[in-house]
C-alpha cells in the first residue's frame, strides 16, 4: 500500500518486488546504482527530505503525499539502521571481544582471578578454530513500519487488577510491584515458592495486556506451574525460579519507572515481560564453558552456541504445547510470529559472552537514536535486568552473592571431580569475592546501566520531538529517573570497603555455606555500631577520585556517565586506584 501510494507522488518510484519481473526487468536493474548501497540510501534520504521541505501542504491530497513522504523516509531510516547495524556486525565482534579482553588484561590492580573470570565469562571463548559470528537478526521492513504505527503513544494508562485475593502475597505486589527495592525474597517465601502464578498475572493486568490479547487465565496459571517447576528442576542456589521473579519484576519497573513503556508497542511489552519470566528456565546451575568443555548433551543439541540460553528458549516453547497450557492461543498468527521473534532474540542476549559486542553496538547505534532497532533495545532492558542484582538495596544484593558463589563452587566440585581444571571464581579456596565484586560492578554494570539510562533518554527524547512536529509548542522532555544509581554506588562502595579492611592481603575472604566475607563483615558491623552517624549519614564512596566526589555532591550522590569509575577505568587504566 505504501508502494502505491508512493508511485503517485512526483519523483519518486514505487519499489519493486524482487524475483517479480521479467528477464527484461532484471537487465535493466543491474544498470541500476545499488538500492543497499548505504550512500545510495542517505542519498535518498536527502533528496526525500528536501522535497518534504519544500512542500507546502494546502490540500487533502498534498496532505496525503506528506504522510507518505514522512512514512517512506521512516522505511529509508530503517533500512539504514538494518544495513549498517549488520555490516558493524560482520566486522565488529571478533575485534570487540579482543579489545575488551585487552582492556582487562592492562588493569594491574585487579586480581589476575578476576580478570580470568571478566574474561571468560563477558567475551566469545575460542574453543577450536574460531567460527563466523551471525549477524543479529532483524524483523522485516513491514514489521517495524507495523511498529512505529504506534511510537505516537506518549502515556499509556495500566489497568487496576481486582483484588480476588487478600492474600498477603498478593497484599505485598499491590503495594510495592513498582519500587526498585522490592524484596523477591520475602515475595517469594509468601507464595510458598510459587512466585510466577500471581506475578505474571500482576504484571500483565498492569498493561491491560490480558484483556488486548484475550490471554486465557486457566491456561496461564497452568504455564506458571511448568515454569516454576523448569525453574527449581536443579535445586540451584541462584538460577531458580526466584531469579526469574526478581528479572522479571526489574524489567517491569525499568519499563514504567523510566516511562519506557510509552515507546514500546502491546505485542512488544507482552514479548519483554514473557522473556523475562522464561530467560533462565531449567538452568542447570552451570556455565555455558562448563557444557561445552564437558561436551554436555545440551552442547551437542546446540552446536555450542549459547547452549543454555537456545535450552531455555526451546523448553519456555515446548511447554505452550503441553495441554492447557498456552495463555496465548487467541493471538493472531502476525502476533505470534513477531512475539517469539522477539523472544529468541532478547533471550538469546542474554548470553554473557556476548556482553561486549551489545554494549558497543547500542552505543554506535545512539549517535543517531532514531535508527535504534526496536529488537536491540528491548534486548539490552532484559540483559540488565539479568545482571541487575548489584543495583538493589544491600542485604538483597549481598544474598544474591552469596547465592551466586555457592552455585559457582558447586560447579568447581564437579570440576575437581571430573580431573579438569576450575573456572574462574568456582574455587572454595581461592575466591576473591571482594575484589570480583568491584571488577565486576567497574566493568561490567556501571557501564551498562548508564549505558541503558542514556538509551532511555535518547529514545523518548526522539519519541517527544517526534510527538511535537509540526506544534507550535515545543516538546517537553525530562530525563528519566535512574532509581539503580544510589543503590549501585554504596554497594560499590561497601565491597571496597571489604577490600581495604584486609590491608592488601590478597588472601580468600571466608566462606561458609555460600556466606561470603563474614570475618570482615562482622568487622565492620562493629565500627558501625560503635560509630551511629556512619550509618544514618553514608559518606562518598572513598574510592572516587577528589574530583568526582566534588562532582558527586553536585548531582544530588549520583556521578554523571562521564564521571563514572568505568570510564576512567577504560579510558586510563594506569591511573585506577585499588
Amino acid at each position: 500500500q505504501y508502494a502505491s501510494r508512493s508511485a503517485s507522488l512526483p519523483g519518486i518510484q514505487a519499489p519493486k518486488c524482487p524475483n517479480s519481473g521479467t528477464e527484461t526487468d532484471v537487465t535493466e536493474e543491474k544498470s541500476k546504482p545499488d538500492p543497499l548501497d548505504p550512500q545510495n540510501i542517505a542519498d535518498s534520504i536527502a533528496k526525500l527530505e528536501t522535497l518534504k521541505n519544500g512542500s507546502s501542504p494546502a490540500s487533502e491530497h498534498q496532505d496525503q503525499s506528506m504522510d507518505v513522504l514522512e512514512q517512506a523516509l521512516s522505511i529509508l531510516r530503517h533500512t539504514e539502521s538494518i544495513i549498517s547495524s549488520i555490516r558493524r556486525a560482520s566486522v565488529g565482534m571478533v575485534s570487540e571481544d579482543i579489545e575488551a579482553q585487552t582492556m582487562i588484561s592492562s588493569v594491574e590492580d585487579t586480581p589476575k582471578a578476576v580478570k580470568e573470570w571478566l574474561a571468560a565469562t563477558f567475551t566469545k571463548q575460542i574453543f577450536g578454530r574460531r567460527q563466523a559470528i551471525e549477524p543479529p537478526k532483524f524483523r522485516s521492513i513491514v514489521q517495524a513500519v507495523r511498529a512505529s504505527m504506534y511510537v505516537d503513544k506518549i502515556t499509556r494508562k495500566t489497568s487496576q487488577a481486582v483484588a480476588v485475593d487478600i492474600s498477603p502475597s498478593v497484599l505485598l505486589l499491590q503495594e510495592q510491584l513498582n519500587s526498585w527495592d522490592i524484596d523477591v525474597f520475602r515475595y517469594d517465601a509468601l507464595t510458598g515458592n510459587k512466585p510466577f502464578r500471581g506475578l505474571f498475572s500482576e504484571v500483565l493486568n498492569r498493561y491491560g495486556l490480558i484483556k488486548r490479547f484475550k490471554i486465557n487465565q486457566y491456561n496461564l496459571e497452568n504455564y506458571c506451574a511448568l515454569v516454576e517447576q523448569g525453574y527449581n528442576l536443579h535445586g540451584n542456589p541462584y538460577h531458580n525460579a526466584v531469579h526469574g521473579a526478581d528479572v522479571l519484576i526489574t524489567t517491569h519497573n525499568l519499563l514504567t519507572l523510566t516511562g519506557f513503556a510509552s515507546w514500546l508497542t502491546d505485542i512488544e511489552i507482552l514479548s519483554l515481560l514473557f522473556s523475562a519470566m522464561i530467560h533462565d528456565v531449567e538452568h542447570t546451575g552451570t556455565t555455558n564453558n562448563f557444557h561445552i568443555c564437558t561436551g554436555s548433551p545440551l552442547t551437542i543439541m546446540y552446536n555450542d552456541r549459547s547452549v543454555l540460553e537456545n535450552h531455555h528458549i526451546s523448553t519456555a516453547y515446548r511447554y505452550l504445547e503441553q495441554p492447557d497450557c498456552n495463555p496465548f492461543e487467541k493471538l493472531s498468527k502476525d502476533d505470534f510470529r513477531e512475539m517469539r521473534g522477539i523472544v529468541v532474540e532478547a533471550v538469546l542476549g542474554t548470553d554473557m559472552s556476548a556482553h561486549f559486542t551489545q554494549i558497543k553496538n547500542m552505543q554506535n547505534a545512539l549517535f543517531n537514536p532514531s535508527s535504534v532497532n526496536r529488537n536491540s533495545a528491548m534486548t539490552l532492558v532484559l540483559h540488565c535486568a539479568d545482571i541487575s542484582h548489584p543495583t538493589k538495596p544491600w542485604n538483597l544484593h549481598k544474598t544474591w552473592t552469596d547465592n551466586l558463589m555457592e552455585e559457582f563452587f558447586k560447579q568447581g566440585d564437579k570440576e575437581t571431580e571430573l580431573g579438569i581444571p576450575n573456572s574462574p571464581l568456582c574455587n572454595r579456596q581461592e575466591t576473591l569475592v571482594p575484589q570480583s565484586q568491584v571488577g565486576f560492578i567497574d566493568f561490567i554494570i556501571l557501564p551498562s546501566m548508564n549505558l541503558l539510562g542514556d538509551m532511555f533518554d535518547a529514545l523518548l527524547r526522539v519519541q517527544a520531538e517526534e510527538a511535537s512536529s509540526g506544534s507550535s509548542t515545543p516538546a517537553e522532555f525530562r530525563k528519566v529517573t535512574r532509581p539503580w544509581d544510589n543503590p549501585l554506588l554504596e554497594n560499590r562502595k561497601r565491597w571496597k570497603a571489604l577490600v581495604s579492611a584486609s590491608d592488601g592481603n590478597v588472601s580468600p575472604a571466608p566462606v561458609e555455606n555460600g556466606n561470603i566475607a563474614t570475618a570482615t563483615e562482622k568487622e565492620e558491623s562493629s565500627n558501625t555500631t560503635s560509630s551511629p552517624s556512619s550509618s544514618s549519614s553514608p559518606s562518598k564512596p572513598s574510592s572516587l577520585p577528589e574530583t568526582q566526589q566534588q562532582s558527586t555532591d553536585q548531582n544530588g550522590g549520583v556521578p554523571s556517565i562521564s564521571e563514572t569509575p568505568e570510564n576512567q577505568m577504560i579510558s586510563e587504566p594506569e591511573e585506577q586506584q585499588p
